[in-house]
Protein backbone atom coordinates (compact mmCIF):
# COMPACT_ATOMS: atom_id res chain seq x y z
CA UNK A 1 0.00 0.00 0.00
CA UNK A 2 2.87 2.37 0.84
CA UNK A 3 4.17 2.17 -2.74
CA UNK A 4 0.82 3.38 -4.07
CA UNK A 5 0.49 6.33 -1.71
CA UNK A 6 2.24 8.90 -3.98
CA UNK A 7 0.07 7.85 -6.92
CA UNK A 8 -3.11 8.11 -4.83
CA UNK A 9 -2.03 11.49 -3.52
CA UNK A 10 -1.39 12.79 -7.04
CA UNK A 11 -4.77 11.48 -8.21
CA UNK A 12 -6.45 13.19 -5.27
CA UNK A 13 -4.73 16.49 -6.09
CA UNK A 14 -5.75 16.11 -9.74
CA UNK A 15 -9.39 15.54 -8.76
CA UNK A 16 -9.29 18.64 -6.55
CA UNK A 17 -7.67 20.86 -9.21
CA UNK A 18 -10.12 19.63 -11.85
CA UNK A 19 -13.02 20.38 -9.54
CA UNK A 20 -11.70 23.86 -8.79
CA UNK A 21 -11.35 24.63 -12.50
CA UNK A 22 -14.79 23.26 -13.39
CA UNK A 23 -16.37 25.15 -10.50
CA UNK A 24 -15.19 28.41 -12.04
CA UNK A 25 -16.77 27.84 -15.45
CA UNK A 26 -19.64 25.32 -15.31
CA UNK A 27 -23.36 26.03 -14.82
CA UNK A 28 -23.36 29.74 -15.55
CA UNK A 29 -26.04 31.81 -17.28
CA UNK A 30 -23.13 33.58 -18.98
CA UNK A 31 -21.16 31.22 -21.21
CA UNK A 32 -17.75 30.45 -19.72
CA UNK A 33 -14.94 28.19 -20.91
CA UNK A 34 -11.77 26.76 -19.43
CA UNK A 35 -9.83 29.10 -21.72
CA UNK A 36 -11.26 32.01 -19.73
CA UNK A 37 -9.13 30.90 -16.78
CA UNK A 38 -5.96 32.21 -18.45
CA UNK A 39 -7.04 35.88 -18.27
CA UNK A 40 -8.03 35.24 -14.64
CA UNK A 41 -4.51 34.05 -13.88
CA UNK A 42 -3.22 37.08 -15.77
CA UNK A 43 -5.20 39.31 -13.42
CA UNK A 44 -3.16 38.07 -10.46
CA UNK A 45 0.03 38.42 -12.51
CA UNK A 46 -0.87 42.03 -13.23
CA UNK A 47 -1.77 41.48 -16.90
CA UNK A 48 -5.23 42.65 -17.95
CA UNK A 49 -8.35 40.88 -16.71
CA UNK A 50 -10.93 43.43 -17.89
CA UNK A 51 -13.27 41.03 -19.72
CA UNK A 52 -16.75 40.28 -18.42
CA UNK A 53 -15.91 36.58 -18.06
CA UNK A 54 -12.86 37.38 -15.95
CA UNK A 55 -14.78 39.76 -13.71
CA UNK A 56 -17.58 37.22 -13.30
CA UNK A 57 -15.18 34.51 -12.21
CA UNK A 58 -13.19 36.86 -10.02
CA UNK A 59 -16.12 38.40 -8.14
CA UNK A 60 -18.63 35.51 -8.02
CA UNK A 61 -17.10 32.15 -8.86
CA UNK A 62 -13.66 32.36 -7.23
CA UNK A 63 -14.81 33.21 -3.69
CA UNK A 64 -17.50 30.52 -3.85
CA UNK A 65 -14.99 27.92 -5.02
CA UNK A 66 -12.43 28.84 -2.36
CA UNK A 67 -15.05 28.85 0.39
CA UNK A 68 -16.36 25.43 -0.70
CA UNK A 69 -12.85 23.95 -0.71
CA UNK A 70 -11.92 25.36 2.70
CA UNK A 71 -15.21 24.34 4.33
CA UNK A 72 -14.80 20.83 2.94
CA UNK A 73 -11.28 20.65 4.40
CA UNK A 74 -12.49 22.04 7.74
CA UNK A 75 -15.32 19.55 8.18
CA UNK A 76 -13.26 16.56 7.07
CA UNK A 77 -10.39 17.38 9.45
CA UNK A 78 -12.86 18.00 12.27
CA UNK A 79 -14.39 14.59 11.56
CA UNK A 80 -11.00 12.87 11.77
CA UNK A 81 -10.34 14.45 15.15
CA UNK A 82 -13.74 13.57 16.63
CA UNK A 83 -13.38 9.97 15.46
CA UNK A 84 -9.85 9.78 16.86
CA UNK A 85 -10.93 11.14 20.23
CA UNK A 86 -13.98 8.90 20.56
CA UNK A 87 -12.40 5.94 18.72
CA UNK A 88 -15.72 5.62 16.94
CA UNK A 89 -15.83 5.53 13.10
CA UNK A 90 -19.48 6.65 13.20
CA UNK A 91 -18.71 9.87 15.09
CA UNK A 92 -18.86 13.26 13.38
CA UNK A 93 -18.57 16.92 14.44
CA UNK A 94 -22.36 17.08 14.81
CA UNK A 95 -21.92 14.72 17.76
CA UNK A 96 -20.66 17.66 19.83
CA UNK A 97 -23.59 19.90 18.91
CA UNK A 98 -21.25 22.52 17.44
CA UNK A 99 -23.20 23.00 14.21
CA UNK A 100 -26.50 23.15 16.10
CA UNK A 101 -25.13 25.69 18.58
CA UNK A 102 -23.67 27.96 15.92
CA UNK A 103 -26.83 27.76 13.81
CA UNK A 104 -29.03 28.48 16.83
CA UNK A 105 -27.04 31.57 17.76
CA UNK A 106 -27.21 32.90 14.20
CA UNK A 107 -30.95 32.20 14.03
CA UNK A 108 -31.52 34.10 17.28
CA UNK A 109 -29.54 37.02 15.85
CA UNK A 110 -31.60 37.06 12.65
CA UNK A 111 -34.77 37.03 14.77
CA UNK A 112 -33.49 40.15 16.54
CA UNK A 113 -33.44 38.55 19.98
CA UNK A 114 -31.19 39.54 22.88
CA UNK A 115 -29.49 42.25 20.82
CA UNK A 116 -27.34 39.64 19.04
CA UNK A 117 -27.78 41.21 15.61
CA UNK A 118 -25.13 43.82 16.44
CA UNK A 119 -22.39 41.19 16.64
CA UNK A 120 -20.51 39.88 13.57
CA UNK A 121 -21.58 36.46 12.26
CA UNK A 122 -18.25 34.66 12.87
CA UNK A 123 -18.26 35.79 16.51
CA UNK A 124 -21.87 34.67 16.96
CA UNK A 125 -21.11 31.27 15.44
CA UNK A 126 -17.99 30.91 17.60
CA UNK A 127 -19.93 31.76 20.77
CA UNK A 128 -22.79 29.40 19.95
CA UNK A 129 -20.57 26.53 18.84
CA UNK A 130 -18.23 26.89 21.81
CA UNK A 131 -21.09 27.04 24.32
CA UNK A 132 -22.84 23.97 22.91
CA UNK A 133 -19.58 22.01 22.62
CA UNK A 134 -18.59 22.77 26.22
CA UNK A 135 -22.08 21.82 27.41
CA UNK A 136 -22.00 18.50 25.55
CA UNK A 137 -18.45 17.72 26.67
CA UNK A 138 -19.23 18.56 30.30
CA UNK A 139 -22.44 16.52 30.38
CA UNK A 140 -20.73 13.67 28.54
CA UNK A 141 -17.86 13.50 31.02
CA UNK A 142 -15.30 14.29 28.34
CA UNK A 143 -12.90 15.94 30.79
CA UNK A 144 -12.93 13.03 33.24
CA UNK A 145 -10.10 10.53 33.49
CA UNK A 146 -12.07 7.87 31.59
CA UNK A 147 -14.88 9.45 29.56
CA UNK A 148 -17.77 7.29 28.38
CA UNK A 149 -18.39 7.43 24.58
CA UNK A 150 -22.04 6.40 25.09
CA UNK A 151 -22.64 9.20 27.60
CA UNK A 152 -21.01 11.69 25.23
CA UNK A 153 -23.25 10.57 22.35
CA UNK A 154 -26.40 10.84 24.50
CA UNK A 155 -25.39 14.31 25.66
CA UNK A 156 -24.78 15.36 22.06
CA UNK A 157 -28.18 14.08 20.93
CA UNK A 158 -29.98 15.84 23.77
CA UNK A 159 -28.26 19.21 23.36
CA UNK A 160 -28.59 19.11 19.57
CA UNK A 161 -32.33 18.44 19.88
CA UNK A 162 -32.71 21.33 22.33
CA UNK A 163 -30.79 23.77 20.15
CA UNK A 164 -32.65 22.66 17.01
CA UNK A 165 -35.92 23.41 18.80
CA UNK A 166 -34.71 26.89 19.72
CA UNK A 167 -33.66 27.46 16.11
CA UNK A 168 -37.14 26.54 14.85
CA UNK A 169 -38.69 28.87 17.43
CA UNK A 170 -36.49 31.71 16.19
CA UNK A 171 -37.63 31.01 12.62
CA UNK A 172 -41.25 31.26 13.69
CA UNK A 173 -40.58 34.62 15.34
CA UNK A 174 -38.89 36.01 12.20
CA UNK A 175 -41.42 35.22 9.48
CA UNK A 176 -39.95 37.72 7.01
CA UNK A 177 -36.55 35.97 7.17
CA UNK A 178 -37.83 32.41 7.54
CA UNK A 179 -37.31 31.34 3.91
CA UNK A 180 -33.74 32.61 3.64
CA UNK A 181 -32.93 31.10 7.03
CA UNK A 182 -34.36 27.72 6.03
CA UNK A 183 -32.26 27.83 2.86
CA UNK A 184 -29.18 28.70 4.89
CA UNK A 185 -29.90 25.98 7.47
CA UNK A 186 -29.92 23.44 4.63
CA UNK A 187 -26.28 24.34 3.97
CA UNK A 188 -25.95 26.69 1.01
CA UNK A 189 -23.07 28.33 -0.82
CA UNK A 190 -25.31 30.46 -3.03
CA UNK A 191 -24.72 33.72 -1.16
CA UNK A 192 -21.03 33.47 -0.35
CA UNK A 193 -18.70 36.24 -1.51
CA UNK A 194 -15.31 37.66 -0.66
CA UNK A 195 -16.64 38.81 2.72
CA UNK A 196 -17.50 35.19 3.48
CA UNK A 197 -13.96 34.16 2.56
CA UNK A 198 -12.43 36.83 4.80
CA UNK A 199 -14.65 35.66 7.67
CA UNK A 200 -13.78 32.01 7.07
CA UNK A 201 -10.02 31.74 6.79
CA UNK A 202 -8.93 33.54 10.04
CA UNK A 203 -10.60 30.83 12.14
CA UNK A 204 -9.94 27.97 9.73
CA UNK A 205 -6.17 28.32 9.37
CA UNK A 206 -5.37 28.10 13.12
CA UNK A 207 -7.81 25.19 13.47
CA UNK A 208 -6.19 23.26 10.61
CA UNK A 209 -2.65 23.94 11.82
CA UNK A 210 -3.54 22.83 15.35
CA UNK A 211 -5.09 19.63 14.00
CA UNK A 212 -2.00 18.80 11.93
CA UNK A 213 0.23 19.32 14.96
CA UNK A 214 -1.83 16.78 16.92
CA UNK A 215 -1.36 14.00 14.35
CA UNK A 216 1.36 12.16 16.30
CA UNK A 217 -0.64 12.42 19.53
CA UNK A 218 -3.69 10.87 17.82
CA UNK A 219 -1.52 7.95 16.68
CA UNK A 220 -0.42 7.27 20.24
CA UNK A 221 -3.93 7.77 21.57
CA UNK A 222 -5.13 5.00 19.25
CA UNK A 223 -2.97 2.57 21.26
CA UNK A 224 -5.08 3.22 24.34
CA UNK A 225 -5.04 5.92 26.99
CA UNK A 226 -2.75 4.01 29.36
CA UNK A 227 -0.22 3.32 26.61
CA UNK A 228 -0.39 6.93 25.39
CA UNK A 229 0.18 8.21 28.93
CA UNK A 230 3.12 5.86 29.35
CA UNK A 231 4.64 7.23 26.14
CA UNK A 232 4.51 10.78 27.49
CA UNK A 233 1.26 12.07 25.98
CA UNK A 234 -0.76 14.43 28.17
CA UNK A 235 -4.19 13.19 27.24
CA UNK A 236 -6.07 16.05 28.89
CA UNK A 237 -4.15 18.58 26.82
CA UNK A 238 -4.69 16.60 23.62
CA UNK A 239 -8.43 16.53 24.29
CA UNK A 240 -8.58 20.25 25.01
CA UNK A 241 -6.52 21.28 22.00
CA UNK A 242 -8.47 18.97 19.69
CA UNK A 243 -11.75 20.37 21.02
CA UNK A 244 -10.51 23.92 20.31
CA UNK A 245 -9.54 22.92 16.77
CA UNK A 246 -12.89 21.24 16.08
CA UNK A 247 -14.82 24.25 17.42
CA UNK A 248 -12.82 26.68 15.28
CA UNK A 249 -13.24 24.61 12.11
CA UNK A 250 -16.95 23.92 12.53
CA UNK A 251 -18.05 27.36 13.69
CA UNK A 252 -16.17 29.09 10.88
CA UNK A 253 -17.82 26.78 8.35
CA UNK A 254 -21.34 27.19 9.77
CA UNK A 255 -21.02 30.98 9.82
CA UNK A 256 -20.12 31.00 6.13
CA UNK A 257 -22.50 28.44 4.62
CA UNK A 258 -24.74 27.01 7.30
CA UNK A 259 -24.57 23.48 8.70
CA UNK A 260 -23.41 21.05 5.98
CA UNK A 261 -23.82 17.43 7.07
CA UNK A 262 -21.99 14.18 6.37
CA UNK A 263 -18.66 15.62 5.16
CA UNK A 264 -16.98 14.89 8.50
CA UNK A 265 -18.53 11.44 8.57
CA UNK A 266 -17.96 10.34 4.98
CA UNK A 267 -14.44 11.56 4.22
CA UNK A 268 -12.33 10.12 7.12
CA UNK A 269 -13.24 6.41 6.59
CA UNK A 270 -12.64 6.82 2.85
CA UNK A 271 -9.21 8.31 3.49
CA UNK A 272 -8.36 5.55 5.97
CA UNK A 273 -9.03 3.03 3.24
CA UNK A 274 -6.85 4.90 0.74
CA UNK A 275 -4.05 6.26 2.96
CA UNK A 276 -4.01 4.17 6.14
CA UNK A 277 -4.43 5.04 9.81
CA UNK A 278 -1.37 7.23 10.38
CA UNK A 279 -2.92 10.55 11.38
CA UNK A 280 0.14 12.47 10.22
CA UNK A 281 -0.88 11.46 6.70
CA UNK A 282 -4.59 10.97 7.30
CA UNK A 283 -5.24 14.58 8.39
CA UNK A 284 -3.79 16.34 5.31
CA UNK A 285 -5.27 13.66 3.03
CA UNK A 286 -8.69 14.22 4.60
CA UNK A 287 -8.32 17.97 4.14
CA UNK A 288 -7.66 17.54 0.41
CA UNK A 289 -10.40 14.92 0.03
CA UNK A 290 -12.93 17.04 1.92
CA UNK A 291 -12.10 20.05 -0.23
CA UNK A 292 -12.51 18.03 -3.44
CA UNK A 293 -15.72 16.40 -2.20
CA UNK A 294 -17.47 19.66 -1.33
CA UNK A 295 -16.31 21.43 -4.51
CA UNK A 296 -17.76 18.63 -6.64
CA UNK A 297 -20.90 18.48 -4.46
CA UNK A 298 -21.38 22.22 -5.00
CA UNK A 299 -21.01 21.70 -8.74
CA UNK A 300 -23.69 19.01 -8.59
CA UNK A 301 -25.97 21.24 -6.52
CA UNK A 302 -25.79 23.91 -9.22
CA UNK A 303 -26.46 21.51 -12.06
CA UNK A 304 -29.31 19.40 -10.65
CA UNK A 305 -32.00 22.01 -11.29
CA UNK A 306 -30.09 24.62 -13.33
CA UNK A 307 -30.64 27.60 -13.42
CA UNK A 308 -32.13 27.17 -9.93
CA UNK A 309 -29.79 26.00 -7.18
CA UNK A 310 -30.15 23.14 -4.72
CA UNK A 311 -28.51 23.70 -1.31
CA UNK A 312 -25.23 21.81 -1.21
CA UNK A 313 -26.21 20.38 2.18
CA UNK A 314 -29.00 18.47 0.45
CA UNK A 315 -26.50 16.93 -1.97
CA UNK A 316 -24.09 15.90 0.79
CA UNK A 317 -26.99 14.37 2.73
CA UNK A 318 -28.13 12.38 -0.32
CA UNK A 319 -24.58 11.13 -0.88
CA UNK A 320 -23.80 10.59 2.78
CA UNK A 321 -26.92 8.75 3.97
CA UNK A 322 -26.34 5.49 2.04
CA UNK A 323 -22.66 5.65 2.98
CA UNK A 324 -23.60 6.00 6.66
CA UNK A 325 -25.90 2.96 6.40
CA UNK A 326 -23.11 0.95 4.77
CA UNK A 327 -20.58 2.08 7.38
CA UNK A 328 -22.96 1.21 10.22
CA UNK A 329 -23.55 -2.26 8.74
CA UNK A 330 -19.78 -2.88 8.41
CA UNK A 331 -19.18 -1.68 11.97
CA UNK A 332 -21.90 -4.04 13.23
CA UNK A 333 -20.30 -6.99 11.49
Amino acid sequence: MANNLPIRALLLIAVLITGLAQSLVLWSSFELHLGDLLPLLGTYAGDGGDSLATQLMLELRLPRTLVAALIGANLAVAGVQVQALTRNPLASPTLLGINAGAACMLALAVAGLFGLAALPLPLLALIGGTFSALLVLALGGYFRAQPSPVRLILAGIAITALLSGLTRAALILSEDMAYSMLHWLSGSLAQVDWDSWHQLWPLSVPGLILALLLGHAFNLLALGEESATGLGIRIHWVRRLAAISVVLLCTASVASAGPIAFVGLLVPPLCRTLFGNDHRLLLPASALTGAAFLVWADLLSRGVAFPAETPVGVITALLGTPFFILLAARSHR
